[in-house]
Parts: C-alpha cells; structure tokens; sequence
C-alpha cells in the first residue's frame, strides 16, 4: 500500500487532510505536525466526516519537530513513505492582511519574495531530514515553491515539484476560454509558463503588472489563442476565484493530484511550480518517476525558464546564486528594511534559520503597535 507522509496541519494541511479522508483510492497517511493534539484533531474531524461517505481511512496522527533534523530523518526512514507533502511554515503570508489596509498595502508592495527566510527555512529542514534518512520518496513543496524550490534546487536538494500557483492560473483559464465560448470545459486545453507573481497580482496590493508569460489555448486540435486578450485572460482567469482563502482548497486539491501522479506509472499531464529545481511554474509531466516539463513546441525549455526569471524580479528576488544565495531587487529590500527594520539584501542558505527568525521577530514587534 502506498504512504504519504504530510507535514504540517496549517490551512492547506487541514484541506489535504479532509479530501484524502473521502478518496476512495487505497493509502497509509501519516500526518506530522509539532502539535501532535492538533494533527490528531484534524484527523478525528476528518475520519468522522468520511464515515458518513461509508470511508474508513487508514489514517496516523504524530508529533515530528522539524528542528531536529536527526529525529526527523529516523522517523520518515521508519515511515518509509512514497510521498512527502511539507506544509509547514514558521510565517503565513495573509496575516499581514490584518494590518491596517494602508500599512498592509505598503508592505505587500515589498512582495512574497521579500520574506524568503521564512517561507525557506522549513522547506529546507524538510529537504535535509529527507536527505539524511537515505531514503528514495519524492518531495512535493507547498511553500511558495517558485522560489524555494530553485533555492533548494541549487544546494542539491530540490524537491519532486510545488503546487498551486501556476496550477492555480491553468485551471481557471480553461474555465473562462470554456465559459466564453461556451463550449465544455473538456474541450479546452492550457500551456502556460507563468510565476506566482501571476496569481497575486489581481488579487493582492502593490505588486507590479507587466511580468512575461507564455500562454496557448486550444479547442480540441486548435490553436485559439489568438481569439482572446491574453493579459485580459490573465488578469480575468485569477479574478474567477473569491478573494480570501477559499482557494487554498484548489491548492490542496492541486498537491493530491499530484502526490497521486508521483505513486502512478502513468503519466499526468498538469502545470506544477519549481519542478526540478526550476523557477516559477510550466506544464509538466507527472509519474513515479518523477516530474519532466512538457513544453509545447512553441517555446524551449531555455526560454520558459527565462521568463519566470525574469518574472521573479517583480517577486522580490534579483537573483538565486549557483550557490543558492539569493538577492532581493533593491525596492523589496528597501521596503523590508524601512517598515520592519530588516536589514537583508542578500542572505545564503545556510543563514535562512538565522535571518527567517530575524525576521518573524521585526514583524511581530511591527504588528503589536496595530493590534494592541
């Protein structure tokens, strides 16, 4: 019987948690988190949901410390699961929603990107547990994995593939081509190379239009592109979700997909984010073997990655090092450094612990002054 291990029982975590529960396909799930009580909850709420369905999961609760790395190693060797889902991070990026909406809108104009550490440090502990338990599973990243994946990939320890984001866009533009042409959705396929900077631009504040992209719709056999406004689609397709968190649960469904196709020897064609070490997001090619870009011929491999290169700039980050060292576009250093105090133009993997703690500790002190 497959296992999929799923570390961390935050917002996407607790969609995983409720969609496996009523899948009918067989698995061991085991789910970590530091708070073993809340993982076990979760899981209480889930199996009692899924037995009015007639389902009967197989389902495990444990506590797992991502800081120790050691321990963490010995039991996913014990585990010995198929697939890793880390979902665990020190810092969501929506609390600084809750700020006032002037302060809220400055600081999201530094972007995601500006707040790497924290989005990184997790991710990485994860890669590293996987490395030292000598075992062969493949690691699917939900944290911001357009970014963290390339960092990590870089450092020898890319995970399998992400989630969300580009798989988020791809979706939901062969929902509007399908609507506007009022055809069935199944008749409508996507090829788009785009950044997560795609997603939030309609949707979050101070983030910068004008990022590359590549995009082809067909109907059937052919090619339509040319029948719609791209940066309207763009624009429009993202617009098609409700504001808040509801589509975290299009993100969840998007990692069980995808943890699916990795214990599959077939093939899923699909759009993943930071596959191979990658940055930003492409079509790809998901099976037990992993996960391979499955780019139309309109453009090559070179090319796609360029964009979302380029992309990145307008996330936050200059640069990721062959090193892995990553340096942050000027204007999102200066934001970080004038609102918080977060003096980092550039940190390397081996300072993500030092510098994410850096961090969360200038934004808490920052937010009390709007909250208390």
């Amino acid at each position: 019987m497959n296992k999929i291990l799923l570390i961390g029982t935050g917002n996407v975590g607790c969609h995983i948690i409720e969609l496996l529960a009523r899948d009918t396909r067989q698995m061991e799930f085991f789910v970590a988190d530091i708070n073993e009580e809340k993982a076990a909850l979760q899981l209480n709420n889930a199996v009692i949901g899924a037995a009015h369905h007639g389902l009967h999961p197989n389902f495990h609760a444990e506590k797992m410390d991502l800081n120790n790395i050691d321990q963490t190693a010995e039991r996913i060797r014990q585990i010995q699961p198929d697939v890793i889902i880390n979902c665990a991070v020190i810092h969501t990026w929506h609390l600084i929603r809750m700020l006032p909406d002037d302060v809220y809108a400055k600081l999201s104009s530094a972007t995601l990107g500006a707040w790497l550490p924290v989005q990184l440090l997790l991710a990485y502990k994860v890669a590293l547990a996987i490395k030292a338990s000598g075992i062969t599973a493949h690691y699917i990243n939900t944290s911001l994995s357009d970014l963290t994946n390339p960092v990590l990939g870089k450092i020898g320890l890319a995970p399998t593939v992400g989630v969300g984001n580009v798989d988020l866009i791809a979706p939901a533009i062969q929902t509007l081509a399908a609507q506007e042409l009022n055809v069935n959705r199944s008749e409508i396929s996507v090829s788009l190379v785009a950044h997560h900077q795609h997603w939030v631009v309609p949707r979050e504040a101070g983030y910068g239009a004008g990022a590359p992209y590549f995009l082809k719709i067909m109907h059937g056999d052919q090619n339509i592109t040319n029948q719609f406004k791209t940066d309207a689609v763009m624009h429009d397709a993202v617009k098609l979700y409700p504001p808040g968190l509801d589509f975290t649960l299009v993100t969840a469904s998007s990692t069980i997909k995808n943890a699916f196709a990795l214990m599959s020897d077939e093939p899923t064609a699909t759009h993943a984010p930071g596959p191979l070490g990658l940055p930003g997001g492409y079509p790809v090619l998901i099976n037990s073997s992993g996960a391979e870009l499955n780019l139309p011929e309109d453009i090559s491999r070179d090319e796609a990655v360029a964009l979302n290169e380029a992309s990145q700039k307008l996330d936050g980050v200059e640069e990721i090092k062959e090193d892995g060292t990553v340096i942050f576009v000027d204007y999102a250093a200066a934001i970080m450094k004038e609102m918080l105090g977060f003096d980092c133009p550039k940190f390397e993997p081996a300072e993500c612990e030092e510098r994410a703690k850096e961090l969360l500790s200038l934004y808490r002190a920052f937010a009390k002054k709007y909250t208390d």
